[in-house]
């Protein structure tokens, strides 16, 4: 769309449908600098509270086990129904997003999970036959993926609208820091809950802090009162009747015959679903790992140190990408060299891990791993802002919905592989070869172009 005369550059000129279809022109700007760094902060807090709450079932899944007499299969089924549910819903919590705003969309969400957080070891205990009980938590945990799968579409939603190319990629690794964040959290916070009050209180805190996040950001940046309509002739209002921050309809339907005839786009859904896939390992079994393995050492360190270190990792590599924009170099050179890094580093980790029996060796090179891991977020992650910035929520949802499978494919045949062989190491070299693969595709088919 082109700018409007007399306006800069960054001001775009859109319509708004009201309940009579009227067309209503609305001016919409990219945020200022104050704006920018509000809604930043804002959500980098929501990210670390989403993967604080995520992280609860695997941080007390060892806990949880024991007390309700689950073998590795069985937990591993309970952690990768989570993802079932998550991979559901992507594409429609993008095309929502897109369409009503991600600002509320990712608020509205956040209050529905929090509250499934603190309710969960509640509902745990419905049930006293083993069966009964790990069919309902598989079916409350898919649900709860399923809620929280809003998050990101949305996130990536809003910021495709209301960042500006030239600090896109640093914005967006900023927020997205926040996973690593959130895992630091609840494994320093939540082993301290774990350890001093059980597991249940690991759920409780973390969820009552979604729902708190959620109320502040609709009253303090979106200015919305606790008690207005929430919806007012189809369009979402605040209490002075303005437009929230990233109220517009979506430009269109999302082009996607052009979008599924380009190889950029599955090189991107590709290259996603391999490095996620040793995401959602080291996340969903490394405290296991550790656990098992080193039953000696402390659980604050292991939940810790890998974590702690992939936060600046995860923010200087969006910075790193921007320069190498700002130099010269294409956006797809930019893309494919921090996918590049982050992949090969990634397999290197993952092998070691597999071979060594020192503690610190095993720290070492999960920390290294999740260093990299977060390389991805200026690379395959950022991509669908790339590809169709004014469809962002809406391709990051498909593209995370790959993404997602991983958590409850490679989650689940984890839990299988140990149960039947017990060998780490076949764990961690299975992983490695899956991120080979994502990477040479990535690298042979990706682009940082605009596709549409």
């Amino acid at each position: 769309m082109a700018a409007a005369k007399g306006k800069p550059p960054s001001t775009l000129q859109i319509s708004l449908s009201d309940s009579t279809n009227s067309k209503a022109a609305a001016t919409v700007h990219y945020w200022s600098r104050q704006e920018k760094r509000a809604w930043t902060l804002a959500l980098f807090i929501g990210t670390v509270i989403i993967y604080a709450s995520r992280n609860a079932m695997p941080l007390c899944a060892v806990s949880i086990s024991k007390e309700f007499q689950w073998d590795k299969a069985e937990t591993g089924l309970v952690l990768s129904s989570f993802f079932w549910g998550y991979a559901l819903t992507q594409f429609l919590s993008g095309y929502i997003s897109d369409k009503y705003g991600g600002d509320f969309i990712v608020t509205l969400a956040a209050m529905v999970w929090g509250l499934l957080t603190i309710l969960t070891p509640y509902l745990a205990y419905l049930y006293e036959d083993k069966a009964s009980q790990l069919t309902f938590m598989v079916f409350l945990r898919v649900i709860y993926g399923a809620v929280q799968a809003f998050h990101y579409p949305s996130m990536t939603s809003l910021l495709g609208r209301k960042v500006d190319k030239s600090s896109k990629s640093y914005v967006y690794t900023t927020v997205i820091s926040g996973t690593y964040a959130g895992n630091l959290i609840s494994g320093s916070v939540g082993s301290i809950l774990l350890e001093k009050y059980e597991w249940h209180r690991v759920f409780y805190v973390f969820g009552l802090l979604a729902i708190v996040w959620a109320l502040s950001v609709r009253v303090f940046l979106m200015k919305q009162r606790l008690d207005i309509r929430l919806f007012y002739n189809g369009i979402i209002r605040t209490s002075d009747d303005v437009l929230s921050p990233s109220e517009a309809t979506s430009p269109g339907s999302v082009p996607w015959k052009v979008l599924a005839k380009h190889p950029a786009f599955w090189a991107m859904v590709m290259g996603h679903f391999c490095i996620n896939y040793s995401f959602f390992l080291l996340f969903s079994w490394l405290p296991t790992y550790f656990t098992e393995k080193y039953p000696g050492q402390k659980g604050w360190i292991f939940n810790v140190v890998p974590w702690v270190v992939s936060i600046p990792s995860s923010i200087a590599t969006g910075f790193v990408a921007d320069n190498i924009v700002a130099m010269g170099y294409s956006v797809t050179y930019a893309r494919k060299f921090i996918h590049t890094v982050a992949s090969t580093g990634i397999m290197v980790c993952l092998v070691a891990i597999g071979q060594t029996d020192n503690f610190n060796a095993a720290l070492i090179f999960a920390a290294a791993a999740l260093v990299f891991q977060s390389f991805s977020n200026a690379g395959v992650l950022t991509n669908p802002q790339d590809l169709a910035p004014n469809w962002a929520g809406s391709v990051f949802g498909v593209m995370n919905t790959a993404g997602a499978m991983p958590g409850f494919i490679g989650v689940y045949i984890t839990g299988h592989i140990l149960e039947s062989t017990n060998s780490w190491s076949a764990v961690f070299g299975s992983a490695a070869c899956v991120v080979a693969v994502g990477w040479t595709v990535f690298l042979t088919f990706g682009t940082g172009n605009k596709l549409v």
